[in-house]
């Protein structure tokens, strides 16, 4: 059973690991771990610029919630990310196959 959990386990991180050997992926997840934590920087900023306490206390329990041990925080970021390049390809080949048939239509 362990054995099993196991495997599954190292096929999905090897599947992970195929599809963010793209650097547009790995621009994508940067990207999306930015935004996934800005309302830490923005609350920091709030704090110190303009002396907005609550902007910290915003911020710290953010932090907290994502840093704690049971909220998915990286696995989240990897699935928004993913999600995000589909619907990119997903696009792409919409309009390649548009491209093509205005094209064999034409001849």
């Amino acid at each position: 059973m362990m054995k099993k959990i196991k495997d599954k386990l190292i096929n999905f991180c090897k599947w992970v690991w195929s599809e963010c050997k793209d650097w547009h992926t790995l621009v994508l997840f940067l990207v999306v771990v930015f935004l996934m934590y800005a309302p830490v920087w923005g609350g920091y900023l709030l704090h110190i610029l303009f002396k907005i306490k609550w902007g910290s206390v915003v911020a710290t329990t953010y932090l907290a919630f994502w840093a704690g041990p049971f909220t998915p925080y990286f696995p989240l970021c990897i699935a928004i990310t993913l999600g995000i390049k589909r619907l990119f390809e997903k696009r792409k080949n919409n309009y390649s196959n548009k491209a093509d048939e205005n094209e064999n239509s034409n001849n």
